[in-house]
């Protein structure tokens, strides 16, 4: 996660959206306290990951469990003698049973006195319903997708595997080199961040260490991992074209999921995701070696069109850093 200065208040949030009769509607929470129209959003707790505010936040002031889509524009602003940075997203409503919703969390529902009121609003009712108006930054921007057509999107992670013994300290094979204690901390905190994203099915490489990265969450959402040899280290040196042949047909496949891969295959991987991006994708891929940091995740929010993928925004989480 992005570094913030001493003192700065960390929050999530979302736009969850819906379509009713041709028309585009956001729900809006009302907070008594401050007597105040807005989008769901918390403060984030310790150890938790900037998605998993998000879902844990809204579940708690609207009582809905939700997919995460595209990010929307963070806002900052002062509050209480600091400052609060809001990180939002778009936001579909989840269907009930879904795996990633079984690998969540529970949730305490927000009390009267936090949230008394929900409501669902068109795009001109939410514009003068909203109490701030920098709130409706976010608002424009995911109006500016529906209009576009690029408001319905999938996500495609890509998850380099957690820290791993080092190679000098292992003696067995390097495809059985496990990941260390900070490696499986790294892989329990990523549960709900791909529950956030909705997704639905796991693919990796088959080295023992990319597998524990993702083991968690397949145990909690209920789902196998399937394993490609061209994601390997020694099978990226030796063929790099079977890497990204295997990763361009992943990519394509018209669901969420999550790729855990190695640092040497994500210049290769990188540049394949490069390829489907498009003028209108926000947000940067990173640009130079190692490109992500051990346990960090790349997601790609991806539109399926008539001439196949097309990556609509970009974000990274990293390991969670708090000011």
């Amino acid at each position: 996660m992005k570094r913030y200065p001493p003192g700065t208040v960390i929050a999530a949030g979302a736009l969850i959206w819906r379509v009713r009769d041709g028309e585009l509607q956001v729900l809006a929470v009302h907070r008594p306290r401050y007597d105040d129209w807005s989008w769901p959003k918390g403060k984030l707790d310790p150890g938790e990951t900037l998605p998993g505010c998000a879902i844990r936040e809204v579940a708690e002031e609207t009582g809905k469990q939700v997919i995460l889509g595209q990010p929307l524009p963070t806002l900052r602003y002062p509050a209480g003698g600091k400052t609060k940075v809001v990180k939002y997203w778009a936001a579909h409503l989840a269907s009930d049973g879904a795996c990633a919703v079984k690998a969540r969390p529970a949730y305490k529902p927000a009390s009267k006195e936090e949230i008394d009121k929900k409501r669902w609003l068109n795009v001109d009712e939410a514009r003068a319903k909203i109490t701030f108006k920098d709130d409706l930054r976010p608002l424009e921007v995911l109006v500016d997708a529906y209009r576009n057509d690029r408001l319905e999107t999938r996500a495609f992670v890509l998850a380099r595997h957690a820290r791993a013994k080092r190679r000098k300290a292992w003696a067995g094979d390097d495809i059985d080199r496990p990941i260390t204690k900070a490696g499986r901390e790294r892989a329990q905190q990523l549960v709900p961040l791909f529950a956030a994203f909705g997704i639905k099915h796991i693919d990796s490489s088959p080295a023992l260490r990319c597998i524990q990265t993702v083991e968690p969450y397949a145990d909690a959402a209920g789902l196998k991992v399937k394993s490609f040899r061209a994601l390997t280290e020694p099978g990226h040196a030796s063929k790099p074209l079977s890497t990204a042949s295997v990763f361009v047909n992943l990519l394509g496949r018209e669901s969420s999921r999550v790729v855990s891969v190695h640092r040497p295959t994500l210049p290769t991987i990188v540049e394949m995701v490069r390829a489907a991006t498009r003028s209108y994708t926000r947000g940067a891929l990173p640009r130079k070696n190692p490109y992500l940091p051990a346990g960090g995740v790349l997601v790609a929010h991806v539109l399926d069109t008539d001439s196949g993928p097309r990556v609509t925004a970009i974000e990274t989480h990293l390991l969670q850093v708090h000011p």
